[in-house]
């Protein structure tokens, strides 16, 4: 098995417009998109691949799309980053693979030179992501409630790490 981690450019649009509407369907709960994404124009996707504050990866295996994620410098600290999007097809679930996320978005952050926190959150329903923050040394800081697609309130877990 060939298993590869791509930083997407503005001319991967397509693919990661796929695997993002993909883990928007499959997981909305988890997700919190800042507009419908389904309404996002070929420029719209390419914008945000261009965008200089953040670095988005597609992970390969075999040469097939299976997973994306992203970090994202917080817009009012510089010195923060957020993780962002992980997202990887149940079929490739529970085989390691996001330490390849959390290297790849770590290894980004130490090479702005001045990020000095990365931050990540996730709906405390999903105890995978949990487990992976944790792993990789995050720690807990706090959570709030977050109104869902549903309509319903969520408790949103918040972790950081110092690099």
């Amino acid at each position: 098995m060939n298993i590869s981690l791509k930083k997407f450019s503005a001319h991967d649009w397509g693919e990661y417009k796929s695997i993002r509407l993909e883990a928007l369907a499959a997981h909305p709960n988890y997700f919190s998109p800042s507009r419908d994404e389904n309404q996002f124009t070929e420029i719209d996707w390419k914008q945000r691949l261009n965008n200089s504050n953040a670095a988005t990866y597609g992970l390969y295996i075999d040469g097939k799309l299976v997973g994306l994620t992203g970090i994202l410098r917080d817009q009012t600290d510089f010195g923060k980053a957020h993780l962002v999007s992980s997202y990887i097809r149940p079929e490739f679930r529970k085989m390691g693979l996001s330490r390849l996320f959390y290297e790849a978005r770590i290894k980004w952050a130490k090479e702005q030179k001045n990020i000095r926190l990365l931050v990540v959150d996730h709906n405390q329903e999903n105890e995978p992501s949990m487990k992976a923050h944790q792993k990789f040394g995050f720690i807990f800081s706090n959570s709030y409630d977050e109104l869902s697609i549903s309509g319903r309130y969520k408790k949103i877990l918040c972790y950081k790490l110092e690099i």
